[in-house]
């Protein structure tokens, strides 16, 4: 007999201690002299609120049915933590690391530029002497093509469409809109808040409130007033007349008989009192706050303002006369382009400036506060051809360039015709 009871205290013993692991109760059958007294554990309501192993379970409230119908609380205390310290206009210099560059780059495949013909020179040196104010076309008639050399300028573009995001502390007047607060929950960081841009490689600015940040606080500039002093009247309702001067009569020239005389009169505008009602306030002497609107508070929060920008970078590879700004205007056919999020520098063109421009680029497009999005890169080729030229017995160079046959001639003789002069 004493071995049994001592197995089921044994068997009792164990069962207690896992029930402590486990996190719930087990029953144990027990003989009469070993019953304890726990009437007041054993009616325990649902409702209730239980800590099961260190977490706590929420019930519902059959006393309150309305509780979930209530507006949340409105949020008086101040700013939400992490964003308690900020300065206005805060830039964020740790933006998401890069991605890794590809593993397999893109290889330029590029076609020769096309080559204009005598022809094709001739007439388009006509047609820029024809659009220019006083210029005579008989030099560009006349003159006689002796050589003719044709290249290829190279344009490369590097464009990268960045995220940059800033924290701004604004307010608006407080209208009774919902507030979203610090007792909502703690606020995210500002690169968590998702936003997406319109579109890509071009520039956007949006304006995002950052949730649980909002407060409300009495207008600092009326004090909760809702109104101000009228700057115009100060305050007084009443201003001096302008018309009169405040002096309540005008002088007036009267015609009596056969010569006029200056008489005085009473102003109209004032009624003779030298004092007119303030239009700003219509008399009142005060004003609505321009900053709470009349609502007498204000709601704070933090804005967070996202900007897209795509920043772009040329470089020039031109062996001619030509300046490198006519070559960025002009129009070419596009010999190479790659569009990746993050781009690797072009090493197999055949102009090796092209190779050097591109990872120098590229190296300085990496900008710390800001986060790139996408990259493309673009190699554009213009056709240039120097037109060697003997005009009136002296030599002569023009260049054509441009798919559309732009011509820059620096040089060309007839600027003046007809006898004008230019001053």
């Amino acid at each position: 007999m004493i071995c049994g009871i001592y197995v089921r205290l044994l068997a009792f013993h164990v069962l207690w201690n896992v029930s402590e692991v486990v996190g719930f109760s087990c029953s144990v059958e027990c003989t009469p002299g070993d019953e304890e007294d726990i009437s007041g554990a054993s009616d325990i309501d649902e409702n209730d609120e239980v800590i099961v192993s260190g977490l706590k379970s929420e019930g519902g409230n059959q006393n309150d049915e309305n509780s979930a119908n209530r507006p949340p609380p409105i949020f008086t205390q101040g700013q939400a933590r992490g964003y308690d310290q900020l300065k206005a206009d805060t830039n964020f210099e740790k933006p998401p690391p890069p991605l890794a560059l590809p593993k397999d780059p893109k290889l330029p495949d590029y076609t020769p530029a096309p080559v204009i013909t005598e022809d094709s020179a001739r007439q388009a040196l006509v047609e820029y002497v024809t659009a220019q104010c006083c210029w005579g076309t008989g030099a560009a008639k006349k003159l006689t093509i002796k050589n003719m050399v044709s290249s290829t300028s190279y344009h490369y573009i590097l464009e990268t469409f960045t995220e940059g995001r800033k924290l701004q502390n604004v307010h608006e007047p407080f209208t009774g809109q919902p507030i979203d607060g610090p007792q909502n929950g703690p606020a995210p960081g500002p690169w968590d808040i998702p936003a997406l841009a319109k579109a890509l490689f071009e520039n956007e600015i949006r304006y995002i409130e950052v949730p649980h940040t909002a407060y409300v606080k009495t207008c600092h500039r009326c004090e909760g007033c809702g109104f101000l002093t009228c700057g115009s009247c100060g305050g007084r309702g009443r201003k001096r007349c302008g018309s009169c001067g405040g002096r309540g009569r005008k002088r007036r020239r009267r015609r009596r008989g056969d010569r006029w005389v200056t008489v005085s009169v009473t102003c109209f505008s004032c009624h003779g009192t030298g004092k007119r009602t303030c239009g700003r306030c219509s008399g009142t002497g005060r004003v609505t706050c321009s900053t709470c609107q009349g609502h007498c508070q204000l709601k704070w929060y933090t804005r967070l303002e996202v900007k897209w920008e795509n920043i772009i970078d040329n470089h020039v590879v031109e062996k001619t006369e030509l300046p490198d700004e006519l070559i960025l205007q002009a129009q070419g056919s596009n010999a190479f382009q790659d569009t990746q999020p993050r781009l690797p520098p072009i090493v197999t063109f055949p102009e090796p400036e092209i190779n050097m421009a591109s990872s120098r680029l590229l190296n300085a497009h990496q900008f710390g506060h800001l986060r790139n999005l996408m990259q493309r890169q673009t190699i554009r080729m213009v056709p240039v051809t120097q037109v060697y030229t003997l005009c009136k017995d002296k030599e002569m160079q023009f260049i054509v360039f441009g798919l559309e046959n732009q011509v820059y001639a620096p040089d060309y003789p007839d600027t003046c015709c007809w006898g004008c002069t230019i001053l």
